[in-house]
């Protein structure tokens, strides 16, 4: 007579095999969130750099009212996603007739105080700073 049905020792191994490719595989998943995260928020970074250039060339370098997500929509014309990352523009004023750059920051939690304290920030110069690891390493 033959049993049905799996032995203890059967049911065991396949929880190890599955235990384990669960502890393989949620770590990867969770790099690939954060990178893909940080991604859309570089492409939100350059459109708004293109939004500043225009605004710049518009209205001869003056400053640029951009500081919170609304502000970047209706003065830069750039609509940005809060979901993952939260944006601002920060206008730093030229020396003596120096024309005005920009940075603009994406950041998680507490809003930073300068560009190296933002998880991702584009200086105007399009140089990448920043905490996250994903930033980008060219110009950009």
């Amino acid at each position: 007579m033959k049993k049905k049905g799996l032995t203890l020792a059967e049911l065991l191994i396949a929880a190890v095999i599955l235990s384990t490719l669960t502890a393989v595989t949620v770590p990867n998943f969770q790099a690939a969130k954060n990178k893909a995260q940080a991604n859309q928020a570089v492409a939100y970074l350059r459109t708004i750099r293109s939004g500043e250039k225009m605004y710049a060339a518009r209205y001869a370098d003056e400053y640029i009212p951009a500081s919170t997500q609304p502000e970047i929509l209706n003065n830069i014309g750039v609509e940005v996603s809060t979901q993952d990352y939260k944006f601002k523009v920060v206008t730093i004023s030229g020396e003596s007739g120096a024309p005005m750059t920009f940075q603009a920051y994406a950041y998680k939690g507490a809003e930073p105080r300068n560009c190296e304290e933002a998880d991702i920030c584009l200086k105007s110069d399009g140089t990448w700073v920043g905490r996250s690891a994903y930033k980008p390493t060219s110009a950009g």
